[in-house]
């Protein structure tokens, strides 16, 4: 049997890409760039692989606090406007601290476009088949993000989501304000305040992977049930996962001798309250994690002395990481049902989920993935006199493996295994792959070929066709 070389699969790899692209569109030329594009006067392709994925480049931005690493006056191309004369810092308390304002206004747009081709068994036995639904847009992403002197920088994001009604969802993803080495060693100590994708999954989390997949495995397992959980949910009211995809509250992080990030957490619970309350009960979560990285370029875009290589996606190196998060959901009542189907409700008195990250890059390769162990501890309730039933300790694991491969610059390939082994013994352990297909037409326009499947059940499935631009 021969073995198709690195060439023969480059060159499968792009027809297979064009054959599915010609039937969605003809790619038209875009020029607009984004906001940090724009502040810098750079290529999208110096943060990013294939955007959203960043590089160890633009991880290093990301984590100073969207400033480049060494970076000089030289560097910012728009310059900001001045909020005070430098000469106040000495005159303070009596005068004002000085402050800026970017030189433009940072914004910045993302839209998606989606054909949507799925198959879904239904529980009565038949299946649902949509074909080339036109989801045009399926969502626009508005970004704010940008520094505001020396040691603020902020980020925001707002997403509008058209439903088929017409009607048009909006939700406010991120807000949130960063204090960036405001005493100590450079980087050593940074602050977030707001609303935000927690550093605790940084590497893996949806805003930052290059399939449009999220990892469903370890954000989206729900652990609510008699006996424990029995899998995945995607929409629940209130919504438990294994790790939250977004937070509100405190956190700090910092990079030690270029090598080792360390983050801490301090945030709402798993629910919103009564009476306008953001969290569920006066309890709050509580996160950490701390990472090694061996080779390549340092968390702070340290490269000891070394030029970087030319291909910016390259970055030969082995991360390893811990993380842990731990959660109170007294007093926050989930509805479910016993085993004879009566209606019961349930609380998750207190939850851990502790796991193990590591991310290997050689040459045009990335394989990463993660191990989450959870545990909860659950309070059975009668719904009507809430009174106690009974605990359950509840145990489940998951893990995932994905592998990202640079055919071209311009060109990436992915596929990822992701796997959950609910707490319920009588529950089936869930299986889903994900393979996917970037090419980015310009720097800032991409599409992608993504296909996805249950791999218990085959009439689950699903083939898009979608296209992201930024500017």
């Amino acid at each position: 049997m021969t073995v198709p070389g690195p060439s023969c699969l480059r060159r499968l790899a792009t027809l297979a890409l064009a054959a599915s692209l010609a039937v969605l569109f003809v790619p038209a030329s875009a020029t607009a760039v984004p906001a940090f594009a724009r502040k810098y006067q750079t290529s999208c392709q110096t943060c990013h692989v294939v955007f959203p994925k960043l590089n160890a480049f633009g991880e290093a931005f990301r984590l100073r606090g969207y400033r480049m690493p060494a970076e000089t006056e030289e560097m910012v191309k728009q310059k900001p406007v001045s909020l005070g004369a430098p000469a106040y810092k000495r005159l303070w308390p009596k005068a004002v601290w000085p402050g800026e304002l970017p030189g433009n206004l940072p914004l910045a747009v993302n839209v998606k476009f989606a054909n949507v081709n799925a198959s879904t068994l239904n529980p009565d036995g038949t299946v649902t088949s949509i074909r080339n639904d036109f989801q045009f847009p399926q969502e626009a992403n508005i970004f704010a993000a940008g520094t505001l002197g020396d040691h603020v920088s902020f980020f925001s994001e707002m997403t509008f989501a058209e439903n088929p009604d017409g009607s048009v969802a909006v939700e406010l993803e991120h807000a949130r304000l960063d204090i960036d080495s405001p005493f100590g060693r450079e980087d050593m100590f940074h602050f977030r305040i707001g609303k935000m994708a927690p550093n605790l999954a940084g590497g893996f989390q949806e805003m930052w992977i290059s399939t449009d997949a999220p990892i469903d495995s370890v954000f989206s397992y729900n652990p609510i049930g008699v006996n424990g959980g029995t899998g995945l949910v995607e929409d629940a009211t209130p919504a438990p996962v294994a790790l939250p995809a977004s937070v509100r509250g405190i956190e700090a992080y910092g990079i030690v001798k270029h090598r080792m990030l360390w983050v801490g957490g301090v945030v709402n619970g798993i629910s919103p309250g009564p009476n306008g309350r953001f969290d569920g009960n006066n309890a709050k979560d509580l996160y950490a994690r701390l990472d090694y990285k061996f080779g390549g370029m340092g968390f702070d875009g340290d490269t000891g002395g070394k030029a970087p290589p030319a291909e910016n996606w390259r970055d030969n190196s082995l991360r390893v990481g811990a993380f842990v998060y731990r959660g109170d959901g007294t007093n926050i009542n989930f509805a479910s049902t016993d085993v004879q189907g009566d209606p019961l409700n349930i609380q998750d008195l207190h939850f851990l989920r502790v796991g193990f990250y590591a991310s290997v890059y050689f040459q045009d390769l990335n394989v990463f993935g993660a191990y989450l162990h959870g545990t909860d501890q659950l309070q059975l309730l009668d719904p009507t006199s809430n009174e106690g039933l009974g605990l359950v300790q509840a145990g489940s694991r998951a893990w995932f493996v994905q592998a990202d491969y640079v055919f071209y610059p311009w060109l990436q390939g992915s596929g990822r295994y992701e796997t959950v082994t609910p707490a319920d013994p009588a529950a089936a352990i869930v299986k889903r792959g994900v393979a996917t297909l970037n090419a980015l037409i310009r720097a800032n326009v991409k599409a992608m070929v993504e296909y996805q499947r249950d791999l218990n059940e085959g009439q689950n499935h699903s083939l898009n066709l979608l296209v992201r631009f930024a500017f």
